[in-house]
């Protein structure tokens, strides 16, 4: 079926309202939409552990707010089996400047699904957001117990990857108390991770789809890209919130900054809601649509901002108790894998072959030698920019992949100086680089860098900024 058919055959898609619960030491929450005329999605997401002590005094005003916004999140998913022309909240209230922010952010972080389903989604009628709710008379707060404190001001949402990785290393390393969320489905490498860290609590958010979902995908319904990082952040602000954290510290990088692909009059990026436009319109919209002066607002921030991929992998180079536990490979995630043919793989071992020794690096972390194979040729060149179109993956800027294999590459000789480059290395220098003026005054550049760009107070900012010039000085002799 093509789009202009089921965007006609579905023109509304209805989010009807949500419900809640505490169970079992859990927070339930049910969301109910409608792909009009007639197919109705109720996808769950469980919190825990929540318990109803720790819900005493909590002002379900702002209780329900975030989560009525947790749903219109949520709704991504399935609004894209049709991209049907109107969003149709009833769930709770939204006011034109409302509806305006999110049209822009699912416009924005919806690219790749755009671009992979060959969708325009310029004429002004494509999507629009249209409130038609009727407003619920909640009471202001639970005034039954005591509300618990949490001893831990940081909530850190953990992925599998390097990123992660490096957060929980730099946490236990300035001895900062802090809880993980774990979101499931979820990677054993998180879990792996999050096991090997020193965090205090563990936090768990399960998200269980509709059924409905995959049976319309198989039967010719729209699929694609969704915005991961946007969905965390409402998911952790929530939990937060509840338990009690005055910060949520995610692991987005600079690098996440650069797009992908043209289309359409715009850039597609894979990473947008990672990017720092995202974050910083996050903050504001909280600030302006959900938090109350009076109650604990959580501030949600990125603590890797300031730093590039390349300086990233040099200090998870140094974070030793993760790199067997560590996984970046979106192919081999749910196996535990490293599938050892995507550009995702490709990207982290060349990031971090400058850093590790052969030893370290093959065998206990990737189960081969990546530049020794002729098939990732094609994904060197991509990663470069050599292609029309970045991979649709979370990996760095063709700048810092360029410095990142340049490196690689004087690693390899001074290692093996009668060696010939094995073949990814080899076309690499000879199909690209060797074009390249000023390369290693670019890798030093990208070594020392540092983004005033970001949202860390002086205490985070501390932490970064002696890593990342301990970093640079360390650094002197791979230039």
């Amino acid at each position: 079926m093509t789009v202009a058919a089921l965007r006609k055959k579905h023109p509304r898609f209805v989010y009807r309202g949500y419900n809640w619960k505490i169970e079992d030491d859990s927070l339930r929450v049910v969301f109910d939409f409608l792909l009009e005329p007639d197919i109705v999605f109720q996808p769950k997401i469980i919190f825990s552990p929540l318990t109803q002590k720790q819900l005493a005094q909590i002002d379900l005003q702002q209780l329900e707010n975030w989560i009525f916004h947790l749903g219109l999140i949520e709704l991504f998913s399935y609004w894209k089996t049709a991209a049907s022309p109107e969003i149709i909240i009833q769930a709770g209230e939204l006011n034109p400047d409302q509806c305006s922010w999110w049209q822009e952010v699912l416009i924005d972080s919806m690219g790749e699904f755009f671009y992979t389903n060959q969708i325009d989604f310029r004429p002004t009628n494509f999507v629009k957001f249209i409130n038609k709710t009727e407003i619920k008379n909640i009471p202001d707060k639970k005034e039954l117990l005591p509300k618990e404190t949490n001893s831990s001001s940081y909530l850190i949402p953990v992925g599998g990857g390097k990123d992660s990785g490096l957060l929980l290393n730099l946490l236990d390393e300035a001895g900062l108390t802090y809880d993980i969320l774990l979101s499931f489905p979820q990677s054993p490498a998180a879990q792996n991770l999050a096991s090997k860290s020193l965090a205090k609590k563990v936090f768990t958010i399960e998200r269980i789809f509709d059924p409905q979902l995959f049976a319309l995908n198989k039967a010719g319904y729209l699929n694609g890209h969704t915005p991961f990082s946007a969905r965390l952040a409402f998911e952790s602000s929530l939990l937060a919130f509840l338990a009690g954290h005055n910060q949520i510290l995610v692991a987005n990088e600079f690098s996440a900054n650069e797009g992908n692909v043209p289309y359409k009059g715009t850039i597609v990026n894979h990473q947008y809601s990672k990017t720092f436009d995202f974050e910083n319109k996050f903050r504001k919209y909280v600030s302006e649509f959900i938090n109350k002066p009076e109650n604990n607002n959580p501030e949600y921030l990125s603590i890797l901002r300031p730093l590039t991929e390349l300086q990233i992998a040099g200090l998870f180079a140094q974070a030793k108790q993760f790199h067997a536990t560590f996984r970046s490979c979106n192919r081999g995630q749910q196996q535990n894998i490293w599938c050892c043919e995507c550009p995702k793989c490709l990207f982290v071992f060349t990031v971090l072959y400058p850093f590790l020794t052969e030893q370290e690096l093959i065998g206990p972390i990737f189960p081969e030698n990546l530049f020794a194979k002729e098939s990732m040729v094609k994904e060197a060149n991509a990663l470069m920019g050599r292609d029309a179109n970045k991979p649709f993956e979370c990996v760095g800027t063709h700048e810092e992949t360029q410095a990142a294999f340049f490196l690689s590459i004087k690693k390899f000789q001074k290692l093996h100086p009668n060696q010939k480059l094995p073949i990814v290395l080899d076309k690499v220098w000879k199909d690209n680089l060797q074009n390249i003026p000023d390369l290693e005054k670019t890798a030093k550049q990208l070594l020392c860098f540092w983004n005033n760009q970001h949202n860390l107070n002086e205490k985070l900012t501390k932490i970064i900024q002696t890593a990342a010039q301990q970093l640079c000085e360390d650094s002197k002799d791979l230039t």
